[in-house]
């Protein structure tokens, strides 16, 4: 026995058309950087220079784009969204992304007699898409 609708035809709503969004560029990306340091900190003792403070993380940066790029890697916009010990979440222009991918893997520098340098964990244009490919390599740790 088929179903019987409870609505006569000319009653029934008709549903609104699927709205399509369409994603264009961007002005952002986003970066999930790990400072390093040689001979690394221990975390155990009590250092002041553990974890990076923000002042530690712009300073590092900046001298990182200055010693690849000079005055125009100095110029880059880089706002630190978020610091967890010796990990940083980035925003960068999305223009300067290879530019500032380069710049920081190779930086290699110095301070209070340690090297210090960086690994690159994530770099993006969405900052969903680096959190979520964190959070999944984070279930395998």
């Amino acid at each position: 026995m088929p179903a019987e609708n409870p609505l006569p035809p000319a009653k029934r709503q008709k549903l609104p058309p699927p709205e399509q969004v369409t994603i264009r560029e961007h002005d952002w990306a986003y970066a999930n950087l790990q400072i390093l340091y040689d001979p690394p900190y221990d975390p155990a003792k009590n250092d002041a220079a553990w974890p990076p403070d923000i002042l530690t993380w712009r300073t590092t940066l900046t001298t990182a784009l200055t010693q690849f790029l000079g005055l125009s890697g100095a110029a880059i916009g880089i706002d630190i969204l978020h610091l967890d010990r010796d990990e940083a979440w980035l925003r960068i222009p999305r223009a300067e992304k290879q530019r500032f991918q380069a710049a920081v893997s190779g930086y290699l520098g110095s301070t209070d007699g340690r090297s210090i340098g960086f690994r690159v964990l994530g770099i993006s244009d969405f900052l969903m898409g680096l959190v979520s490919k964190k959070a999944e390599t984070s279930i395998w740790d």
